[in-house]
């Protein structure tokens, strides 16, 4: 779990900063992950998750994967505007219901120190935090990721294995890369997976409608998407250069 090591996809390592407080929500904080008592040597989740917290208060979007603490790169036009679409879609059941939508808090990822940014987190008012950087996947509605090139891999093969192991009970990946476009619903996580467990299915459902169809999400939202809602005015990527 060596933090000098680089990984794949130009993400890039860095040394650890020093601790930066982040404000989180009264009812969303916990106190499992305590300042460590002075001189007291600091174990490596605590410096881990140090280190993302000054990267992504620099702007960074940091996740640790398996230990490793991942930059990956940050988001385009296409990729914002099919967050407010989808946003706009969901927004009438926030208010009556009370959830949060929230664009940069963390996922715990068990049993490793692990930590995954979904592009778009829907919970209870009443959430469970993990920490102050990281929500419990068992307590959340919904969790959305937007695919791009340079994240393809890992929300299509890396991301579905975590948010199951997680609990996260709905998986909702958007995808403009593939042509043509299309959504993908998991639901109904297994229970019993290993960190490298990517033989198996994660999610039990799986219900992909390519773009211009209706895409279902069941209770507790109940509502049909019109998916070319989603696309109908993203920034679709130039043709690379012959």
């Amino acid at each position: 779990m060596a933090l000098t090591k680089p990984t794949k996809r130009g993400r890039h390592d860095h040394p650890v900063p020093q601790k930066q407080d982040a404000p989180v929500p009264d009812d969303l904080v916990s106190d499992e992950h305590e300042p460590p008592e002075a001189g007291k040597p600091e174990s490596l989740e605590d410096q881990l998750l140090r280190l993302c917290l000054a990267l992504n208060e620099a702007g960074y979007r940091a996740e640790i994967h398996n230990g490793q603490v991942v930059v990956s790169p940050a988001a385009n036009m296409q990729h914002a505007v099919i967050l407010d679409q989808l946003s706009n879609l969901l927004y009438p059941l926030k208010l009556p219901n009370r959830w949060r939508f929230f664009y940069n808090w963390g996922v715990h990822i068990p049993p490793q120190p692990d930590l995954r940014l979904p592009d778009l987190m829907v919970l209870p008012e009443q959430a469970e935090a993990f920490d102050e950087m990281r929500a419990h996947g068992r307590g959340l509605l919904l969790v959305v990721e937007v695919c791009s090139p340079g994240t393809y891999k890992v929300d299509w093969q890396e991301k579905p294995l975590d948010y199951a192991r997680a609990g996260v009970p709905l998986f909702l990946i958007v995808d403009p890369v593939t042509s043509p476009r299309r959504v993908t619903l998991m639901s109904d996580p297994l229970p019993d997976l290993e960190p490298l467990d990517y033989h198996r299915q994660a999610y039990r459902q799986i219900v992909t409608v390519e773009e211009g169809e209706v895409l279902e999400l069941p209770e507790p939202f109940g509502i049909k998407i019109e998916t070319s809602a989603l696309f109908d005015q993203a920034v679709s990527p130039e043709e690379p250069a012959e």
